[in-house]
């Protein structure tokens, strides 16, 4: 078979070819040589697939197309601009927390009608782009919120629809941090309030207070808690219209997990779909979801040098050119993403504690990772960090964000540069205010 054909043969996304991993057919080996000529001192880097971006959203516009649902990306997933020009391309709305995000959302060529407003915590500048832009819905998440969108939203003359951000109560399993609709949750209004903020609806004009917004949390590869907020979402609705409010917009946010330790078991994304389309058909009601980790966590790895092996007694030790503050999930969450060789050595694996150069003890990637013999200088990846990984990054330690590159259209792009040291000085300031 001719390289051409094994090419062709790959998969979006990263696949091995003759034993050596590929991002879309192009070997990692060859992206990080092309990197370090451009970035010499460059011990590490995001390595991106636009095929494999463009066919989860593919997959997750197909799967929810019975419901006619309005698609936002979360941009706190990831927020690189090469990102979400792809993501605006192909159809994609924008879900949008901060002021810079809505910025970065404009410039990428999100529509703004297609922008859902987000966050528990909005400034006046939120608000009053909000009010000023007109996008498709503002999720509020207070009364006291929604009192001040309507007292700009009158100043202005505009119209602008509302969802409230109603708690469920609902437990998702999995780490604290990404549980976001349990009780003791600092988002939304209890239900009662919510009711009642319907009820005086016709108070809040010209707001069209007609949705309601649930997020139970993230990374789940059980539907049964977003099932949950479906059948919740439903009996509120009711409760809603036996007070003469009428809902016709529910938002249930995202909350589409990944596989991040092994890579085998998904999220029943169609399965899930089918059962929700059958369950509300006939229902007049319109639908949105703020997909973020699903659609482009597993389209980008972490590719790190390594820089060090060494031998703690019977452990062996593997430090890499990134640190927690490049890749802070497996610090912050515990999370455990898949590592792997690029172009494995021959030999038989072995335990190995896989850490970064960063000064803290929870600067570790993973503690047992079954890797085989490794030199200085071996290529690692660190599976699925598409989502949270960049967009996560720091400073710490004096460590410049690391350069982001894309395969597209079988070529190599640059589409973030790296800081350097002197980057970490400007804008420093010693002035009296």
């Amino acid at each position: 078979m001719s390289a051409d054909a094994r090419r062709v043969a790959l998969p979006a996304g990263f696949a091995r070819r003759d034993g050596e991993l590929c991002c879309d057919g192009f070997p990692v080996t060859r992206a990080e040589a092309r990197v370090r000529a451009a970035w010499p001192d460059a011990e590490a880097f995001y390595l991106y697939s636009a095929a494999q971006i463009a066919e989860r959203v593919r997959r997750f516009q197909a799967a929810f197309a019975p419901l006619a649902a309005h698609v936002a990306f979360a941009l706190k997933a990831n927020a690189l601009p090469w990102l979400l020009a792809r993501l605006a391309r192909l159809g994609v709305g924008a879900d949008v927390v901060s002021r810079g995000e809505m910025l970065l959302a404009e410039q990428a060529g999100f529509p703004l009608s297609g922008c859902v407003v987000n966050g528990n915590g909005k400034t006046r500048a939120e608000l009053e782009w909000a009010v000023e832009k007109a996008p498709h819905s503002v999720n509020v998440d207070s009364a006291e919120e929604l009192e001040a969108l309507a007292a700009r939203a009158r100043d202005r003359a505009a119209a602008v629809r509302v969802a409230l951000r109603v708690n469920p109560a609902i437990v998702a399993p999995g780490h604290p941090y990404v549980a976001t609709g349990s009780a003791e949750a600092k988002f939304g209004l209890p239900p009662e309030a919510a009711l009642a903020a319907l009820e005086r609806s016709a108070e809040f004009a010209p707001v069209r207070v007609d949705g309601i917004h649930l997020h139970v949390g993230s990374q789940m590869l059980d539907p049964r808690p977003l099932e949950q907020a479906l059948d919740f979402a439903l009996r509120f609705r009711a409760r809603a219209q036996e007070r003469g409010a009428a809902i016709r917009l529910i938002n249930l946010g995202g909350g589409f997990g990944v596989d991040y330790a092994r890579g085998r078991d998904e999220f029943p994304l169609e399965d899930y779909a089918r059962r929700w389309a059958q369950r509300v058909a006939g229902m007049e009601l319109e639908w949105v979801l703020e997909p973020g980790r699903w659609l482009v966590a597993p389209a980008a790895v972490l590719v790190a040098r390594v820089l060090w092996v060494k031998r703690q007694g019977a452990r062996r030790v593997v430090v890499i050119g990134a640190g927690m503050n490049d890749l802070l999930r497996p610090a912050l969450y515990a999370a455990r993403h898949r590592i792997e060789c690029v172009a494995p050595r021959p030999g038989p694996p072995e335990p190995a504690m896989v850490v970064g150069p960063v000064c803290e003890s929870a600067d570790v990637f993973d503690a047992e990772a079954l890797l085989p013999p490794l030199l200085p200088g071996d290529l690692l990846v660190l599976r699925d960090v598409g989502a949270y990984g960049s967009a996560m990054a720091s400073n710490y330690n004096g460590r410049g964000r690391l350069p982001e590159v894309a395969v597209e259209g079988g070529a190599l792009r640059a589409v973030r540069a790296p800081e350097s040291p002197q980057d970490l000085a400007r804008g420093a300031c010693d002035r009296e205010l």
